[in-house]
């Protein structure tokens, strides 16, 4: 018996017939996410008439649970309080990719920064 020979071009069409399945699935969990929020928000409403803050089904059990978020309406006020503190803390530790790259560009180096390229299949429909 003769063993399919793998090319490039076969792994090219494996790659996108993954990539395709991929997509599907990705589909799916937006309609699915859309559905589970707008239940969750059918059932937020249905506990506050209710006047209640947990309740139980059959086969699971729900409470309202309340954290508290922040938006940022001025950013540059921000982030003068988070250098006046130094409470670099406040913020998540991430490099703005497009941004370095163009700084690097114009400087040619980024103290505390190594570059690096990842090289990664751009993959293209027929």
């Amino acid at each position: 018996m003769a063993t399919k020979r793998i090319t490039v071009g076969s792994l090219i069409d494996s790659l996108q017939d993954l990539r395709a399945q991929k997509r599907a699935i990705a589909e799916k969990e937006k309609e699915l996410n859309e559905k589970y929020k707008a239940l969750e928000l059918s059932l937020l409403e249905a506990m506050d008439n209710e006047g209640v803050t947990k309740s139980t089904g059959k086969a699971a059990t729900a409470s309202i649970s309340m954290t508290r978020q922040f938006t940022t309406d001025d950013w540059d006020k921000f982030m003068a309080y988070v250098a006046k503190l130094k409470r670099f803390d406040l913020v998540q530790r991430r490099v703005s990719a497009p941004a370095v790259r163009e700084l690097w560009e114009l400087k040619g180096a980024v103290p505390g920064l190594t570059p690096y390229d990842k090289r990664e299949i751009s993959l293209r429909d027929l």
